[in-house]
């Protein structure tokens, strides 16, 4: 059909309009993207397709059919010839599309491989000076002035990683313990014992052309705060800190060259106030502007930004511009005010492993995060919000983001920083030896300081650590008997100074007053000191195969890592097998089973502690229970271990694909049984138990709230599992201070075999107002060897997502289900005879409220197996 010519012209502005980059005064971002490889089918010639940045080589194949979902079944295993692919990815644009301003400049991030840019088929040079592009942890800046043409292509070239850690570990007469350590891409991509094996290649971040009319990379900060001496005072009974501060602004203004023009003002706006500082030319491309802004000022502890469970984490509109005649750029964020200390001293046990928040040491509640999707760019902040919400509803106080991952992007630290969930924060170095080279270090040491530039300014990190049990491994994985003694002592040299030197200065730096930790752990769990000094990553339960009671013997001064498998949510694995795999033994559960001795461990504590069935569906719903009861116990012990061991943090939060692991949220974030058990431990109050002594089972209070218990009422019920009561005492007048856990009583367990088998003890405490400020049930056996009696489970559902469940009988581990998605208030809970029980269920879609709900529990009898 031939078009009248009247409309040619509005077709072709059309058109142009469609291929545009999105595009605004001051940044063209490209959505129009090829990407091109060998064809899957046939590798002598190539496949051109459309892509996707934010993506990947992977998820661009997927996209258009080209190879399997990598999740499902064993499909993995049929995609590892991705690795050696060569892809190139390729936009166009005009000059005429480029923003406003004679000083474009090309920024990609998160270019994960070893990528080579090229524009026009020129190589195209960044801020060290030549096109490539071999750390996925970098920002890379590409100047365009003078380069760009009326018509321009630009391609970034991807080289198959494993050619390039082939070429590099040629020029070394030794072999490093991990051959990825080669090349700066995210570790876990690599295969880990949670995580599938799919080195992959792509920009993962945005890709735009910017203009910076002063040639400011960015311009980053920190809030320096200064305590002036604390002054204290009681008002009804509660504690008021005091505080004069001087706030302090330490402002980076990073520019692409040293700065050519001049004089420049900084006007600075907090919240209402504004301040403005000057300063001229520079020699260097960093400027450094250190000055206060406010003065002393007052600011009580409603005033400041606390952790979750201690305060508000209140934060503060910030805006700061610099400007030169009329060329200006600017910054906006929010900032929050906070002191942190970590004391690390000798006494006379080991070393001390304490944060000390705002002037108060702070027992920390939490756990390890991992990447939340293999493919990270695949993350929205929807994602990122629910579970960061869900680390807030469970009372977690620290993330601890593992150095075999990503630095997150800023919407994580941005809703860590407004959720009040501090941020252990590795550098991204993991259970690897890592090159000594000149030209090593230096993209290192660059990588750090962009890192630090761009989230020093979150209230919520608060430590840096160098790496990931590389310590750890050089002294206790054999990897020194690799190595002549001259090799050993390069090897050990190179280490410290990465990490004890480069790192440490780094962080010194650019982020002063943030604690800094050299290497996690400080000792292996092989070390008696592992127990005594620092912080530990205890894994004799798991590796060590050793039973949960050894956590009553191995707790630390802080638990940075432990942990105990179990399998996700049957729907979940339902998603990514067929229904001929859903049982054990299948290929497809093996494929995500990734612990070549995870079914043997698990298998062993569930005969231990309840029993192993044969159905899958039984399997799951029991490892989940044997997760639960184990590392709830850990995390009961070292919150009764308080002051001696300061914080805890499990292995670990999530997953990044469906898999069996010690996550307490699955891929999909269906929480399983640990992530309740989590929530109840790190309940402001909490009452734990020592291990038996004899028949004297220790109880203790842990109060964990800045306020004292006084004149409380502790009532023990002893209770057989029909709700019949044989014994009762009450404790009045009980105190437990505030911060701290306190002994209370040895209560005397039965001698008889049976009673143990057939009671449990019930737990109440009340505070002076008679109000319940903690309940536990404890039982004085395994659970599977408890003579539950058989009782059906009654749900009802009352409105407004409100659940009643009751039994006559008393029901271990009841697991509530919807037949919609979404999360319940409480779950995997034992449920007390004859008393009904509330709970809430949130629909993950509120326009699809649920239907029906169902209940299951743990019902053993003294003549199972």
């Amino acid at each position: 059909m031939k078009l009248p010519s009247r409309l040619l012209p509005l077709v072709c502005l059309l058109l142009l309009t469609l291929a545009a980059p999105a595009q605004d005064d001051a940044r063209v971002t490209f959505y129009r993207w090829t990407m091109t490889c060998p064809d899957p089918a046939d590798t002598v010639f190539s496949v051109s397709v459309d892509a996707t940045v934010p993506g990947c080589l992977h998820t661009d194949l997927l996209a258009h059919g080209l190879i399997p979902d990598p999740y499902y079944g064993t499909n993995e295993d049929s995609l590892q010839w991705l690795s050696y692919v060569p892809c190139t990815y390729r936009t166009d644009f005009w000059r005429s599309e480029l923003p406003r301003g004679n000083d474009p400049e090309l920024v990609l991030e998160g270019v994960v491989g070893y990528g080579e840019v090229f524009l026009n088929g020129q190589p195209l040079p960044h801020q060290d000076g030549n096109n490539v592009m071999d750390n996925a942890y970098r920002t890379w800046h590409f100047p365009l002035k003078g380069r760009v043409r009326k018509y321009n292509e630009l391609e970034i070239r991807f080289t198959p990683a494993q050619e390039i850690i082939d070429r590099r570990k040629a020029t070394v007469p030794y072999t490093l313990p991990d051959e990825r350590a080669w090349l700066r891409t995210p570790p876990y991509q690599s295969g880990w014992d949670w995580g599938p094996k799919l080195t992959t290649c792509g920009i993962t971040g945005n890709a735009y052309i910017v203009n910076r009319p002063l040639g400011c990379h960015s311009i980053y900060f920190i809030v320096d705060k200064n305590p002036l001496p604390k002054s204290t005072h009681m008002r009804l009974c509660e504690v008021f800190v005091h505080r004069t501060f001087r706030i302090n602004f330490n402002m980076h203004v990073r520019f692409a060259r040293p700065t050519r023009h001049g004089p420049y003002s900084v006007p600075i706006t907090l919240d209402s106030k504004s301040y403005t500082y000057r300063f001229g030319r520079s020699p260097d491309k960093v400027v450094g502007l250190g000055f206060g802004v406010v003065g002393h000022t007052a600011v009580t502890s409603d005033g400041l930004w606390w952790p979750n469970g201690m305060g508000q984490p209140l934060l503060h509109d910030f805006s700061g511009e610099v400007r030169s005649g009329m060329k200006r750029e600017q910054t906006h964020c929010r900032v929050g005010y906070r002191t942190v200390e970590l004391q690390r001293e000798r006494d006379s046990i080991g070393e001390t492993f304490t944060f000390v928040i705002n002037g108060i040491p702070t027992f920390v509640k939490g756990a390890n995060w991992i990447p939340a999707d293999f493919f990270t760019h695949r993350m929205t902040e929807e994602r990122y919000r629910e579970l960061l919400l869900a680390c807030k509803e469970a009372n977690i106080n620290m993330l601890r983001v593992w150095g075999g991952g990503i630095y997150e992007p800023d919407i994580f630290y941005d809703l860590c920083d407004e959720l009040g969930i501090m941020v252990w924060q590795d550098f991204m170095f993991s259970c690897a030896l890592y090159p000594g080279d000149s030209n090593f270090l230096y993209k290192v040491a660059q990588e750090a300081v962009d890192q630090l530039m761009r989230l020093r300014r979150h209230p919520c990190i608060v430590a840096w650590c160098g790496n990931n049990e590389v310590k750890n491994g050089w002294e206790d994985w054999g990897w020194q008997q690799n190595y002549t003694a001259e090799q050993r002592a390069v090897l050990e040299h190179d280490m410290h100074f990465l990490f004890d030197t480069l790192l440490a200065r780094v962080v010194s730096d650019y982020a002063p007053g943030t604690p800094y930790i050299a290497s996690s752990p400080l000792w292996g769990w092989g070390h008696p000191e592992c127990c005594t000094e620092g912080d530990s990553h205890y894994w004799g339960v798991w590796w060590g195969e050793q039973p949960f009671e050894a956590w009553y013997d191995k707790t630390g001064r802080f638990m940075s890592e432990y942990g105990f498998q179990s399998y996700p949510d049957l729907r979940t694995l339902q998603t990514v097998m067929p229904d001929t795999a859903l049982h054990l033994g299948s290929p497809e559960l093996n494929n995500h089973q990734k612990h070549a001795r995870g079914v043997q461990i698990i298998d062993q504590a569930l005969e231990r502690y309840f029993y192993r069935p044969d159905s899958l569906a039984d399997y799951v719903y029991l490892s989940q229970l044997t997760q639960a009861y184990g590392v709830g116990m850990a995390l009961e012990e070292h919150l009764r271990r308080m002051p001696y061991c300061m914080g805890t943090l499990f292995w670990q939060l999530n997953d990044c694909w469906p898999v069996a692991s010690w996550s307490c949220i699955d891929y999909y974030g269906r929480r399983k049984a640990l992530y309740y058990e989590v929530k109840r431990q790190f309940a402001p109050v909490i009452l734990a138990c020592d291990t038996l002594h004899g028949d004297q089972l220790p109880i203790y209070v842990v109060n964990d709230r800045s306020e004292p218990i006084a004149d409380g009422m502790l009532e023990l019920s002893l209770r057989d599992f029909c709700g019949n009561v044989l014994d009762t005492q009450r404790i009045e007048g009980l105190k437990a201070a505030a911060n701290s856990s306190t002994f209370i009583v040895h209560y005397a367990v039965p001698d008889d075999p049976v009673l143990r088998r057939t009671t449990f003890l019930q737990m109440t405490l009340r505070d002076g107002f008679g109000d319940v400020v903690a309940e536990k049930c404890r039982f004085f056996d395994v659970p599977g060897r408890l003579e539950l009696p058989a009782a059906a489970i009654t749900v009802r559902a009352l409105g407004d997502g409100v659940v009643e469940v009751s039994s006559p009988t008393l029901q271990y581990g009841v697991e509530l289900c919807a037949d919609v998605p979404g999360a319940f208030s409480d779950n995997y809970f034992t449920l007390l005879p004859g008393t009904p029980k509330w709970v809430t269920f949130r629909a993950s879609d509120a326009t699809t409220p649920p239907t029906s709900f169902s209940a299951r529990a743990l019902v053993l009898s003294v003549h199972h197996p």
